[in-house]
């Protein structure tokens, strides 16, 4: 286990307290860690498997085809597949366990007629009862959401290895080196620290590249002048943070990359700084982007007053994404299942739309892009006429972007960057 069993018999309790109400004396909830998925023509291959988030959180284990159980007259109660001699053969027994309860004791109480409603949870596809199990699910996701003190010590040492791998990278930049190479520089130093594994694809973006916002690392050379943009983290059993830092290939930032720069890291101050209880994530999200839009004018940009810049959504042309999204078991960890028709504030959808609690652990990575794409769409050219001054925006379409991202916790009193060791 990744924690001491008490951390596991703690978050159980405090599940079971949310479900208080929403479950009769002949109701059976039942977690499903998922089953190994088969890779298309591998034959007897399957991909790496990842129990379900809820599974995991709630056992510490990460066996597929398991199934946590809960019951108000019994409580949790874990089943697995045995572990079979040729289980061990294949692929070994450590990090196993034997399990007391099987999926065959399971079976037997589900046909035993104890139960008049079973509502399936996690990684399945078994079918239940539609809103109740929503209910239950999103009651489960907020307990989860706040973490505990075990989840953000460990999310520092995972930051700490992150670190790792910003240094390396930052070591090697040099003009001439590729983006893919910047990447085996920033994974290399980071397995190394002790990490599991990457929890995204690292993206790596120098010139324009800068401005893909998910760019994948190509055989590009980095060329003199230019920024490199780099978001990577570094993952332990799903465990995870996620870090955007920009860098100048030739170590000193031109005015212009100041500038921008200066502006994106007002914008995030300016967010964490909102980063309270009580407060609505949306209320960050336009902070960032009048941020965002102020510096904009400056440059001549707008045609239009910033309200209607923002008003209008013209901003999205230069941040087209939210602000940020919650993270910690796994890079979008609970997300926001309650958000079931998600708005667009000053452009951007915000699939995370919630209030702030304390112990939530939420990214903060507002961003300035100058995307030639965007630049150069006709579509955007007529719907923000009359709020973009185009001309302007074409002498920096060879920009490309700059974004800062740290993962943030909210406190009682200020929030905390738990991935602050990364330097910006």
């Amino acid at each position: 286990m990744l924690f001491a069993e008490s951390v596991y018999k703690t978050r159980q309790g405090k599940v079971a307290d949310a479900w208080k109400g929403l479950l009769g004396p002949q109701d059976l909830v039942l977690i499903h860690s998922g089953e190994a998925v088969q890779k298309p023509g591998g034959l007897d291959q399957t991909y790496d498997f990842l129990p379900h988030p809820s599974y995991f959180w709630l056992t510490g284990h990460r066996r597929d085809e398991g199934v946590m159980a809960y019951s108000v007259s019994e409580g949790w109660i874990e089943h697995q597949r045995p572990l079979s001699p040729v289980d061990i053969v294949w692929e070994g027994a450590e990090g196993n366990f034997e399990c007391e309860h099987t999926l065959v004791d399971l079976q037997k109480k589900l046909q035993g007629g104890a139960y008049k409603r079973v509502f399936h949870l996690g990684q399945t596809s078994e079918k239940s009862f539609e809103a109740e199990t929503r209910e239950l699910s999103i009651k489960l996701d907020q307990v989860r959401r706040c973490k505990d003190s075990h989840e953000v010590q460990l999310i520092r040492q995972i930051a700490a290895m992150a670190n790792k791998g910003y240094q390396a990278l930052q070591n090697a930049l040099r003009p001439g080196i590729t983006e893919r190479e910047l990447q085996l520089h920033y994974e290399n130093a980071v397995l190394m620290a002790g990490a599991d594994k990457m929890p995204y694809g690292s993206i790596v973006g120098s010139g324009e590249n800068a401005a893909i916002l998910h760019a994948v690392p190509t055989k590009k050379k980095v060329v003199s002048g230019e920024l490199v943009l780099v978001d990577a983290g570094a993952d332990i059993e799903d465990y995870c943070v996620d870090i955007t830092r920009v860098f100048a290939v030739d170590g000193k930032f031109t005015g212009q990359q100041k500038d921008v720069y200066d502006l994106v890291h007002d914008a995030y101050k300016a967010s964490v700084a909102l980063c309270r209880p009580g407060t609505q994530w949306r209320d960050v999200h336009m902070k960032s982007a009048r941020v965002i839009a102020e510096g904009l004018q400056q440059w001549g940009i707008w045609k239009s007053s910033v309200d209607a810049a923002l008003e209008s959504g013209a901003i999205s042309v230069f941040y087209p994404h939210g602000v940020g999204h919650l993270v910690g078991l796994k890079v979008r960890d609970t997300g926001n299942p309650e958000n079931v028709n998600p708005q667009r504030y000053y452009g951007a959808r915000l699939r995370v739309d919630l209030e702030l609690k304390e112990n939530y652990l939420i990214t903060v990575e507002p961003g300035c892009y100058f995307a030639r794409a965007f630049i150069e769409d006709n579509d955007l050219r007529e719907k923000y006429k009359d709020h973009i001054q185009w001309s302007e925006a074409e002498k920096w379409k060879s920009f490309g972007g700059v974004r800062l991202e740290d993962d943030i916790l909210i406190t009682k009193g200020e929030a905390e960057s738990l991935t602050n060791v990364v330097l910006k």
